[in-house]
């Protein structure tokens, strides 16, 4: 049984997306026209620690994915480094897969429980710290606590994503994550108005992570599917088996990430403690909004990444290297049109909806949103690299991660740079490896070239708008 992506799953996972950034169209300006500049703050503070605490994942999530994935394809069993070659339709080894899932369960309970812990104690001090004693902000401790309850839920839930998108369930996945989003924007948007600010937000998100949730498991465990599992009963032994073999690949992801969050996350967390709130606002602002850029661009990709593990295991690496150039020239293009959009109008629509928190300067946008493609784009070939469930810039980002957060450091503890320091520091540094490191050897792997792989995306989209018509 082979994944593949149909048109359905494209549609529905651009549904999926604009549901998402429903959040940043419909109720960012409503947050930004009713909330002050420091809840403003408050409100990217807090994501910023989500984003922190989103490393405890360490790296599992596409790890289950992809290997779930595997077994769908017909592997017989999961290997620590490598991947099984299934020629033809293998059968899927249910037992298996039933440990594979159990052994997610196992994991993400005590995720949670140690994300939990972390926010209740150093997440709790860091609020504590940036709202002058949870002075500055009304009820900032009852937005605090449904904020950690959220997040320790969404935690354990998160296998879910994995077992739906291993099992080749995009489409549902998606329908299922666009439910929980109308949940959340319906809510949010009704306590915005209503006047409970953060503390209504807090209280959509964790609504909503319920949804998700309920809706998923209706949609994973099918009367079929079901039926198929009856019976099977998991080992201890196994789990543990899968979870060291799993383990092996996915604590150096976990690495990787960390890294990455010193590179794209940690500027934001450092400039609560340095910067003013308005500053802070602007910069989160900016932050979201060419994040929002990322993930419209970065969807079809995304959404390929079941497809790109399937033909890898399936040894069918000119179709791989045809579908990955076309995902990647849309994500090129979408990301490129979104910023200059950003750019030239942004600044105008925040003065139209009357926004409490402002745009930085058009310079420092542009250099932002030069290293957010930079950076996505060595992710996406990254992606590529890890299908052969290998992990070989380990080393690399935990040395770039180290330089960006001493850079960081630097920059707001010693200089008057302020947001452009934290962004060019940023770019140096993965400039001067990552950015060009990682596509280079996709080019060497597939004896090709970065332009050549531009060109054969541009052919691939044509074609394939052709045949929409």
């Amino acid at each position: 049984m082979g994944v593949k992506l149909t048109k359905k799953d494209v549609i529905w996972s651009y549904l999926a997306q604009f549901f998402g950034i429903a959040s940043g169209i419909f109720i960012l300006p409503i947050i930004l026209r009713l909330l002050s500049t420091e809840e403003i703050a408050l409100n990217y503070l807090i994501g910023s620690l989500g984003s922190m605490v989103a490393l405890f994942d360490f790296g599992f999530a596409p790890q289950f994915g992809r290997n779930i994935t595997y077994v769908f394809s017909g592997a017989q069993e999961i290997h620590k480094k490598g991947i099984q070659e299934v020629n033809g339709l293998g059968e899927i080894n249910y037992n298996l897969l039933a440990n594979m899932i159990n052994t997610a369960k196992f994991v993400y309970l005590r995720i949670a429980i140690f994300s939990g812990i972390v926010l209740c104690t150093f997440g709790t001090w860091y609020i504590y710290s940036v709202t002058n004693g949870f002075t500055s902000v009304n009820h900032v401790i009852w937005i605090w606590i449904f904020t950690i309850i959220s997040i320790f839920l969404s935690f354990y839930f998160t296998y879910f994503d994995s077992l739906l998108i291993g099992r080749g369930l995009i489409r549902k996945a998606k329908i299922a994550g666009i439910i929980s989003k109308v949940v959340y924007i319906s809510l949010a948007i009704s306590f915005l108005y209503m006047g409970y600010g953060l503390f209504g937000v807090a209280i959509s998100s964790l609504c909503s992570t319920f949804v998700y949730r309920f809706i998923s498991y209706r949609f994973f465990y099918d009367r079929d599917f079901k039926e198929k599992l009856k019976g099977i009963k998991p080992k201890p032994e196994e789990r543990k088996e899968l979870f060291l073999k799993i383990w092996h690949n996915s604590s150096r992801l976990g690495l990787v990430f960390i890294s990455a969050y010193a590179i794209n996350n940690l500027s934001m967390f450092l400039a609560g403690l340095y910067l003013s709130s308005e500053e802070v606002a602007s910069y989160g602002l900016l932050i979201q909004l060419v994040g929002i850029i990322g993930v419209v661009s970065g969807t079809l990709i995304n959404s390929y990444n079941p497809t790109f593990a399937s033909l890898r295991i399936s040894g069918k690496s000119k179709e791989l290297m045809q579908t990955f150039s076309f995902a990647l020239f849309v994500y090129l293009s979408l990301f490129i049109m979104g910023a200059s959009f950003l750019i030239f109008l942004g600044p105008m629509v925040l003065e139209f909806i009357g926004s409490n928190a402002v745009l930085p300067n058009a310079y420092i946008m542009m250099a932002y949103c030069l290293v957010v493609i930079l950076e996505n784009n060595h992710s996406n070939f990254g992606t590529l690299i890890v299908t052969k469930n290998e992990v070989p810039f380990l080393k690399s980002s935990v040395i770039a991660g180290f330089f960006v957060a001493i850079g960081d450091f630097l920059v707001l503890n010693y200089l008057s740079f302020g947001v452009l320091g934290l962004i060019l520091v940023q770019g140096i540094v993965q400039l001067a490896y990552a950015n060009w490191k990682w596509p280079l050897l996709v080019c060497q792997e597939f004896s090709t070239s970065y332009l050549k792989i531009l060109r054969l995306g541009y052919k691939e989209t044509i074609l394939k708008v052709k045949l929409l018509r």
